[in-house]
This record gives C-alpha cells, sequence and structure tokens, in this order.
C-alpha cells in the first residue's frame, strides 16, 4: 500500500504566493514549493468558510471558500470526497486537510479531510504553523548561503550535510530559484509588451480633443438630434470641417455619440 505523504501546517498566503508544480509522469505527486523553499505534498489549513457551499445536482462536484485572514481559496471535491463539503456551511470554522492543485493559474484545495474545530484550533494552529516556520527558516538560511556561494555541487552537498541540511532542500532551493527566474522574465516581457502598445498609441491632438468637446457641448445644448450638416455649420467659425467630421467619427466610435437616424447625432 502506498504511503499517504504528510500534511503540512500553512497559510493560505503560502499556498497563493506558492509555485505549483505538476510532475511529468502519473506516479509522481504533485507538489507546491513555497517562498521559503518548502516542498508541500498536501496541506493542513484552519479558516473560516466564508461563502455557502455548493454541489452539483449529480453530486459529482461541490466547493467551498476558505479565508484565514491571510487570503481566500476554494476548496474543491469530486465523485465521494463531495461528502465532506455536506459537513459545513457559511461561518463554520474548519480544518481542511488536502492537495494543492491549480486551475487556470488559481491556487486550490483538493479536500480529502473537514473537520469542524472551535477558536482556539485557530490559535494552536497558528502557533504550530509559526513554529514549523521558524524551525524550517533556520535550516532554510544556512542553505540558502550554500546554495549561494557553490550551488549544486559535491562540495555544497558535503557541506550542507555536516552543517544538518538536507540535499533536498539546496534541490528545491535550485528548483525555487529557477521558477522565480521564470516568472521574472515573464513579468519582463509582459511590461515590454505593454510598453510597446503604449508606444504604438496615436498621440492626443489637442485641436481634436477641443473639437469633440464642443461637439458634444453643442448637442447637449441643443438636447436633440442634430444633422452633419448644422454642426459643422456652427463650428465651422472655430474649426476646419476635416477636424469636425473627424471629432463626430471619433466621439461615434467611442460611444459618446449615436445616430438615432441616418446623418443625425445626438449624445448617449
Amino acid at each position: 500500500m502506498k504511503k499517504r505523504l504528510p500534511a503540512s501546517r500553512v497559510y493560505i498566503s503560502d499556498i497563493l504566493d506558492g509555485y505549483y508544480i505538476k510532475s511529468d509522469g502519473d506516479l509522481e505527486p504533485n507538489y507546491l514549493i513555497t517562498k521559503d523553499a518548502r516542498k508541500v505534498y498536501r496541506v493542513k489549513v484552519v479558516a473560516t468558510v466564508v461563502r455557502e457551499p455548493f454541489i452539483s445536482d449529480d453530486e459529482t462536484y461541490g466547493k467551498f471558500q476558505l479565508d484565514d485572514g491571510t487570503g481566500t481559496i476554494w476548496a474543491l471535491a469530486f465523485r465521494d470526497d463531495t461528502r465532506f463539503v455536506k459537513l459545513v456551511k457559511k461561518g463554520d470554522l474548519v480544518q481542511v486537510i488536502g492537495k494543492v492543485a491549480e486551475w487556470r493559474d488559481d491556487k486550490q484545495i483538493l479536500v480529502e479531510g473537514v473537520a469542524k474545530v472551535d477558536p482556539n484550533m485557530m490559535i494552536l494552529h497558528r502557533f504550530e504553523t509559526l513554529k514549523e516556520k521558524a524551525e524550517h527558516a533556520v535550516k532554510a538560511k544556512t542553505a540558502f548561503e550554500i546554495y549561494d556561494r557553490y550551488g549544486i555541487t559535491a562540495k555544497a552537498k558535503v557541506i550542507a550535510k555536516n552543517k544538518g541540511v538536507s540535499e533536498d532542500l539546496l534541490l528545491t532551493i535550485d528548483e525555487l530559484y529557477t521558477l522565480m527566474l521564470e516568472q521574472r522574465s515573464a513579468e519582463l516581457e509582459e511590461e515590454l509588451f505593454e510598453e510597446e502598445i503604449e508606444e504604438e498609441k496615436p498621440e492626443e491632438n489637442p485641436e481634436l480633443e477641443k473639437a469633440k468637446k464642443a461637439v458634444m457641448d453643442l448637442l447637449r445644448e441643443k438636447a436633440k438630434p442634430l444633422s452633419h450638416r448644422f454642426i459643422v455649420k456652427k463650428l465651422s467659425k472655430e474649426f476646419d470641417e476635416e477636424l469636425i467630421e473627424e471629432a463626430i467619427t471619433r466621439l461615434l466610435a467611442e460611444g459618446e455619440i449615436y445616430e438615432p437616424e441616418t446623418g443625425y447625432y445626438e449624445p448617449l
């Protein structure tokens, strides 16, 4: 029988800020790498149910939303596990155990167990979570220092072993750094793309903006549909006819005005 991996006490923010890794092989479990370099296969959270649970008509799918003060996340259940959704209601304080999953970049918890708890359990959960994080931080600090100096080398592994740091932690840090670099690279590409779009935007023409305002003021003043010919005639002393026509075209495109009938305009 395959041994079930232990559940790590975490805050919801640890899940949301972490990196979800989907394993290549069917036999290898998926996992989460937290920002402090913890590899988490299953999670244990204590939180409040903040939305009324939902179960599909055929009871093959259910969900409820959790909030522990650090973030909110959906807890999902499928097939037989929907029985867990029936155990809770909005406002309940619960302890949930499950696997982390991701759908369209949104982290989720696949429920494996749920139980209602009293407020003291939240205090205990926070204490134990902080304790686990603090104990990990001591080893992680040493591991980061070794990795930053030696990388993943035979020397690094020997030094880590002598200092009570596991090779797995060094490998997790290596994976974390890779994920962080990939994320930063993607963010930079997005920023560059947004800058290119900004550069491609046509420069605003002050005269055109004045013409658009004049058209809008005239339409609002008359408070009735005005013909194209009337607008051009009224504004021709202040603007060229081509500029007035462009102003009308822009206002139509921007949804500021419409044509109740061909050649007549009225503000929306």
